[in-house]
């Protein structure tokens, strides 16, 4: 598509003028990391995002050089919302839809062969209809046995409780897990047992399914009138937990409660999901939310210690980043 191309050409000029350190952060965040897959056992390389994603996200949001909350980020942060939001432009006909769809999973590699999504490519209406695609259902990846499953395909960390999460992922912001939007009553409980952090890149198929089997006790979307950052640094200056918009679902199954918290990034401020929800028996594995264009994020906490399985104790232990597919079991 021509807007990425063009936006590649600026981004490369826009590093020729940056000072050092800038343009070397920069490189940095659009480069490799190292993933352990949870389906294969192995470690694998992936970019974190791309260039000019890194370009724009290092300045905006991980260096914070026009700030956090002034009328300026807040008015870039509603232009980039907006060009995402133009992703929802019908195709013109069948064969742009083919050509379109086909560019864009090829930039982000995503699978084209065999075609594993639900709809054939040439009727997919928008980049952005097919951006929250979702699989057949005979390729949709298989449930797990553990009581608590991964509810999204994302790359996932996990921290022995809140006070960790503070420590060692969210260093820059005034973040508080009394400002999330989880009920008074039960604070204390999530604060002390195991916290699962996902991050969701573009490439990555995005919808969210329920990672518990229970009744849905709460159901509520925070931070609706709040301008999304983004979610490419959770660990940054921006306080997304608490400031970006983000549905708070809650499933309740005995004693156990397991709170999901679906957070809302640049593009995908309007989580798409059913408020009917609350009151209803919720099966493991069930769709809960979907997203438009941008990447994505959530936390999950529980009222109760629960026990890693132990390939998910392995695979995360020391903070380590794990590629999980959706309903992969996790713990019990």
């Amino acid at each position: 598509m021509l807007i990425f191309k063009v936006g590649d050409v600026f981004a490369k000029v826009v590093v020729l003028m940056l000072p050092k350190r800038w343009s070397d952060r920069i490189k940095h965040n659009s480069g490799e990391y190292s993933v352990f897959v949870l389906k294969t056992k192995t470690t694998k390389t992936k970019p974190r995002m791309t260039f000019i994603e890194g370009v724009f996200a290092t300045i905006l949001f991980d260096l914070a050089l026009f700030g956090t909350s002034n009328p300026l980020i807040n008015g870039v942060i509603r232009l980039f919302t907006s060009l995402q939001n133009a992703w929802d432009k019908p195709f013109s006909s069948k064969l742009e839809a083919v050509s379109q769809v086909k560019e864009f999973a090829t930039r982000l590699s995503i699978q084209q062969e065999p075609w594993i999504w639900e709809k054939p490519i040439e009727d997919y209406t928008s980049l952005n209809d097919f951006f929250s695609r979702t699989y057949q259902p005979s390729t949709l990846p298989a449930l797990g046995d553990a009581k608590v499953v991964a509810p999204a395909c994302c790359t996932m960390t996990r921290y022995n409780n809140d006070s960790d999460l503070r420590s060692l992922l969210i260093k820059g912001c005034d973040y508080r897990i009394e400002d999330i939007g989880l009920p008074a009553s039960d604070i204390e409980s999530y604060r002390q047992n195991l916290v699962f952090v996902g991050y969701l890149s573009p490439t990555d198929y995005h919808r969210v399914h329920s990672p518990f089997s229970g009744k849905c006790v709460h159901c509520k979307m925070e931070g609706i009138h709040k301008k999304s950052a983004s979610v490419k640094f959770f660990g940054g200056k921006f306080n997304i937990m608490n400031e970006n918009k983000r549905l708070v679902i809650i499933l309740e199954s005995g004693d156990t409660r397991v709170a999901l918290i679906v957070i809302g990034g640049i593009g995908v401020d309007s989580i798409v999901y059913n408020p009917g929800l609350l009151g209803q028996s919720i099966a493991k594995g069930q769709e809960l939310s979907s997203f438009r264009a941008g990447g994505s994020a959530f936390a999950m906490f529980s009222t109760a210690p629960i026990a890693l399985t132990a390939d998910f104790e392995k695979a995360s232990s020391d903070c380590r980043h794990v590629e999980v597919q959706v309903g992969e079991s996790l713990a019990n």
